[in-house]
């Protein structure tokens, strides 16, 4: 008769970003005041919270990490003034993106201490511990670690590894909080834009581009709900087609090469900055800024 093996049971693997001004040097008083701490808990120093880029993050539970957390100064007391309420909004921003790809956001949290507060940080370490413990280990379904090739960015690197990670496809866009400057999404409003292509010379990234084509549908539907305090030509072209409108339109209308004026924005979300280069320089205001990131169509 064989003999039933033990299974083992389980310890989690926590990631610690530590400011080295605070979190990090609560770490130094607990282990010189020999306190007791998980050894399961392994500690990076981070010259500040906000240094901690979400490509780290996505890293550690990359690696093998079952959870994460950021130790940030005491709000009010950052060394580099706001550097912890960044970080803080870093970590919101992370936790729907983790979220959105099927892992658990309460895998990843944030935390403010003082250099004195060692006991704290000790707290800290069990209470993570037992909160992924409850969770279970991460599954880990990707073969290997996302490589990062030196002719993609580093925001085209974070969405592979997302990509890579995922335990399922994202259903929705993922809100982003207002003060996290570099994420977002734009939105072009075909009602009004006049195929100047200024947006398309400006941006940084070649993340705009154009589609000889009229799409009817989307304008006059944006035309109905629009009220523009600045009424153009185009415009009033637009108006009047759907005043005189006797059925909805419901397909693209082909546009000659030679009227390139009548075109589509085409946006591609992934190289996309955040810059608002295109918003500033559009003379219709035809184009603004949307505090959400389209996970869906990005991994798409």
């Amino acid at each position: 008769m064989k003999e039933e093996v033990a299974t083992p049971a389980f310890e989690p693997r926590i990631i610690a970003f530590c400011c080295s001004y605070c979190a990090y040097r609560a770490a130094d008083l607990a282990g010189t005041s020999r306190m007791q701490y998980p050894p399961n808990v392994k500690v990076i120093r981070v010259p500040c919270s906000s240094k901690v880029d979400i490509t780290y993050i996505l890293r550690a539970f990359e690696s093998g990490a079952d959870g994460v957390f950021i130790a940030g100064c005491l709000k009010g007391g950052c060394h580099f003034v706001e550097g912890n309420l960044k970080a803080e909004q870093r970590v919101m921003f992370t936790k729907g993106l983790l979220d959105a790809v099927g892992i658990e956001a309460e895998r990843l949290d944030m935390f403010f201490m003082s250099s004195s507060m060692a006991n704290t940080l000790v707290n800290t370490m069990n209470l993570m511990i037992d909160r992924i413990r409850k969770l279970g280990p991460l599954p880990r379904k990707w073969p290997s670690l996302t490589q990062k090739s030196p002719d993609i960015s580093k925001r085209e690197f974070l969405f592979q590894m997302l990509k890579n990670m995922r335990l399922k496809a994202p259903e929705k866009p993922v809100p982003v909080p207002p003060e996290l400057e570099e994420f977002g999404r734009i939105e072009c409003n075909l009602a009004a834009c006049i195929g100047c292509k200024r947006c398309g010379e400006v941006c940084p990234e070649k993340a705009i581009d154009f589609k000889i084509e009229l799409d009817l549908p989307l304008i006059l539907q944006n035309i109905v709900a629009s009220k523009q305090e600045r009424v153009t030509k185009r415009h009033m072209l637009y108006e009047t087609l759907a005043k005189i409108a006797v059925k909805p339109s419901s397909r693209i209308i082909q546009v000659p090469n030679e009227m390139d004026e009548f075109c589509k924005l085409q946006y591609n979300p992934k190289k996309c900055v955040i810059c608002e280069k295109c918003a500033n320089i559009c003379p219709e205001r035809a184009i603004k800024i949307v505090k959400e990131l389209d996970l869906p169509v990005i991994l798409s």
